[in-house]
């Protein structure tokens, strides 16, 4: 399929991507199935594309529908579907879409289905209306299959109709939230990052990353070129204007595509003392000039198997969030002990400070990619989520714990280097 550029794509164009990018994080079922078909019917080149999620607990159908000739999205949720599980998959599939809505008031073309793997009691997929064969196409269905299951999963963990859950809060029933009660304390709640929430959100990085990264070369090239010949100062400030800002797209996009690919780690034996306070030195004047207090417990013989590059960008990054929150005065402390994980061997790292903790939006979103809980202007929350993913590459895991009033402790399991036991 031709892509923006004029070549030839053998799977999902980037421009698709970054659409579906934009959805994240899922608000509900209903906020992604108009995008997500409308998607289906113009990468695919289809004539429309009926978007199902039926829940055969519930009988209930959500369901989105997009018409290429229309090129507007119609969505609707339908209770009470009756359903033959003696048919096959499609037959089943057919008679639940058909009762919301006749194919042949959506076009008189034929149609092909394609299943979604997403929930072991639900019967989710997609009809394409098609004059041709889409044979020609099956990688591209194949990525969207994948993105169109991981959104379908991300939304039914937020509380789509027919998958309510019991209480007011959210994070209830949410595994990624622990509420830790002991006696005399007040409750502290681990957070853990959204493994496949994450995922998705890298996949859509890398792929948006790219569509975003050649016209902003484009721009600086241009800048670069025209600052050579041009001598006329308010014409060369406004150009260096456009430079600066277009650097800084490309910083930014930079982050997203190391987020979203970021490279294979080089292990080697690490001594974590060395690597903690060579990230010392790098911060030296911001820690510095921020008043804040840096101690530091430790075993210096202590080592780990890491990528040093990769391990020094996780310290970085968290002390600099700790810096971030932090009033002149405040503490951040880090240490570390030995603990053994099932059967591996695991340093357990804790980087914490004494600041105000996390609010209710801070903890859903903490590892989001683009969140920040600071200003607008002073960055996009990229630092936690490569944590995640540095660790994660490393077999790693990392979580945050947080007590009102009394600050965030990140947790770190790091495997320990074998000749180190």
């Amino acid at each position: 399929m031709a892509n923006e550029t004029g070549g030839v794509s053998l799977g999902l164009p980037d421009v698709f991507y970054r659409r579906l990018f934009s959805l994240i994080p899922v608000e509900s079922l209903d906020s992604v199935l108009g995008e997500l078909a409308a998607v289906w019917c113009e990468a695919t080149s289809v004539e429309a594309a009926y978007l199902i999620h039926f829940d055969q607990t519930s009988l209930e159908l959500n369901a989105g529908i997009f018409c290429y000739s229309q090129a507007g999205a119609e969505c609707f949720t339908q209770s009470s579907i009756r359903i033959e599980q003696s048919r096959s998959l499609l037959e089943q599939a057919r008679q639940v879409a058909e009762q919301a809505r006749l194919f042949s008031l959506i076009s008189s073309s034929p149609v092909h289905f394609v299943p979604i793997p997403c929930h072991q009691n639900s019967l989710t997929g997609v009809f394409l209306f098609s004059t041709h064969s889409l044979v020609d196409t099956l990688s591209l269905i194949s990525d969207l299959t994948e993105i169109s299951r991981r959104l379908f999963l991300l939304a039914l963990g937020t509380g789509v109709p027919g998958h309510s859950q019991d209480g007011d809060s959210q994070h209830q029933d949410c595994q990624s939230c622990q509420s830790i009660v002991e006696p005399g304390i007040p409750a502290s709640r681990r957070i853990l990052p959204s493994t496949d929430k994450l995922e998705a959100m890298a996949e859509f990085a890398a792929g948006a990353g790219h569509e975003i990264n050649n016209p902003v070369a484009t721009i600086v090239g241009r800048v670069q070129m025209l600052l050579r010949h041009e001598t006329d100062p308010e014409r060369r400030q406004s150009l260096a204007t456009i430079g600066g800002q277009a650097y800084r797209i490309r910083d930014m996009i930079g982050d997203a595509m190391l987020f979203g690919r970021p490279p294979a780690p080089c292990l080697s034996a690490v001594n974590l003392s060395k690597a903690i306070e060579d990230v010392q030195y790098s911060l030296s004047e911001a820690i510095l000039t921020s008043g804040v207090q840096l101690m530091v417990t430790l075993s210096k013989a202590v080592c780990l198997q890491a990528d040093e590059t990769q391990l020094k960008v996780v310290i970085s990054n968290l002390i600099l969030n700790c810096l971030n929150i932090l009033e002149p005065g405040g503490k951040i402390e880090i240490a570390a002990e030995e603990e053994t994980v099932g059967t591996v061997s695991m340093l357990h790292l804790q980087i914490s400070d004494d600041g105000p903790g996390l609010s209710e939006q801070e903890q859903e979103h903490l590892f989001d990619p683009f969140f920040s809980a600071r200003q607008a202007g002073r960055g996009l929350g990229f630092g936690l989520s490569k944590c995640w993913r540095i660790i994660d590459l490393h077999r790693g895991r990392i979580e945050a714990e947080t007590i009102p009033g009394r600050g965030v402790t990140f947790h770190i399991f790091w495997p320990i280097h074998p000749t180190e036991k």
